[in-house]
């Protein structure tokens, strides 16, 4: 139960900044024209190798030859903002961590700096 409920958060949160995103472009919200690099993160062993940038690069290919328009990340840590950034994602909605509430109350307030910001990322792959 306290795995399901976890998820439950996990989930509100991420569809918190879609349907923020959506607001800013309603074109996300549209059936096949965006895919969503959910959860793209590394771990902290292997961190510093530019492992985010090599699977954000090698997968816009293939999103684009499937006929996406957009890819869009949603970054939970500066690591993957940064990775997002690079690639040549642009921010679209981004909120601080401990300002979005689960059920009237802060969740996440313990993120440490450079951490603690929420960012929506969006790319369009063809005109």
């Amino acid at each position: 139960k306290q795995w399901y409920q976890r998820r439950v958060r996990g989930m509100n949160f991420l569809w918190h900044m879609d349907a923020e995103a959506t607001k800013v472009m309603p074109e996300l919200g549209e059936k096949g024209k965006a895919v969503d690099l959910w959860f793209l993160g590394v771990h902290p062993d292997y961190r510093g190798n530019k492992i985010a940038n090599h699977l954000i690069r090698g997968v816009l290919p293939l999103i684009k030859n499937s006929g996406y328009k957009y890819g869009t990340i949603e970054a939970t840590s500066a690591f993957t903002s940064m990775a997002a950034e690079y690639n040549g994602f642009t921010k679209l909605y981004e909120m601080k961590a401990c300002d979005w509430l689960w059920k009237g109350q802060p969740l996440y307030i313990n993120a440490k700096a450079p951490h603690g910001m929420w960012t929506f990322w969006v790319k369009q792959l063809y005109d």
